[in-house]
């Protein structure tokens, strides 16, 4: 028998995981605000919780799958949070992409409790999710690490232990900050020639034959932006939210981010045009745009 677990968060990237998990035999408890994501789980093997408090209070360790750090740490410490319910020797695991600074303050009084932490961002997107075989890159203790890995295999194909409590999340904001980089880049390239009146499909399929190619190219035009769905599942709001939380740690460190800085104004600049909502990859329709005008 495996530890008994609580999920929280049952969103675009959670619901999978979560079912991941159950997939897996794991006996899961689960919670989320949105009557309907539980809904989805009523009737199938996973318990539904009334409460986050009771539900941590029932569970060894509890998974968060939330959207940044200010909700993680009303989850957590809020009125009626996990908090109420969490008890020394159980574990929090937390998938979200949250603050580094935000996840060792938190890190710090869940130890006062005798809780441990483990920041556990993912990477893969929902198509991944859904296949168990997102990439996981975990900070905090070594031996909650050790002792976890198969949990987090069961939704990750690749799971890595990258360093103390922050450095997952940390590595989360780095890897996105470059996957917002090479797709703003992209995006801006094939413009360029469809403005000169090129196929943008015959670009993608050049690039993805030659030095230009990167994911961006091999797998979120073909699937996610030359059909005009735009329909990847991570919205611009929370793309630009890991690109915010790497040049905030930058700042922090007084380290220069002149490419990073640029990026960040095309991504501030699609929120402000409305797109926070959209699929990430709507950020070529955002810069398409620009060009019309």
């Amino acid at each position: 028998m495996g530890p008994t677990l609580g999920f929280v968060g049952l969103g675009n990237i959670g619901a999978p995981i979560c079912q991941c998990l159950l997939n897996s035999g794991y006996d899961v408890t689960v919670y989320d605000v949105d009557p309907d994501a539980m809904a989805r789980f009523d009737g199938g093997p996973a318990r539904l919780a009334c409460s986050l408090a009771g539900l941590a209070s029932s569970v060894d360790a509890v998974i968060l799958s939330l959207p940044n750090s200010a909700v993680v740490e009303g989850v957590v410490f809020g009125d009626g949070g996990l908090s109420e319910g969490l008890s020394e020797g159980k574990v929090l695991i937390d998938t979200s992409s949250s603050k580094p600074s935000s996840t060792r303050r938190l890190s710090a009084r869940l130890g006062d409790m005798g809780v441990q932490l483990l920041d556990a961002p993912v990477s893969g997107g929902v198509a991944r999710a859904k296949e168990g075989k997102l990439a996981v890159m975990v900070g905090g203790e070594k031996e909650a690490f050790e002792r976890y890995r198969g949990l987090l295999s069961a939704f990750g194909s690749q799971v890595f232990y990258v360093g103390e409590s922050g450095a997952g999340h940390l590595t989360k904001a780095i890897n996105n900050l470059i996957s917002a980089t090479t797709l703003a880049s992209a995006a801006e390239a094939v413009l360029l020639g469809v403005r000169a009146g090129l196929d943008p499909a015959k670009i993608i399929e050049v690039v993805n034959a030659s030095s230009g190619r990167s994911n961006s190219t091999e797998t979120k035009f073909p699937r996610h932006i030359l059909n005009g769905a735009f329909d990847d599942g991570f919205a611009v709001g929370l793309m630009n939210k890991d690109v915010k939380i790497a040049l905030e740690t930058a700042a922090e460190l007084d380290q220069p981010m002149l490419i990073g800085a640029s990026v960040g104004q095309v991504w501030q600049a699609a929120m402000a045009q409305g797109y926070a909502p959209e699929g990430h990859t709507a950020i070529y329709a955002f810069l398409e745009g620009l060009t019309e005008q």
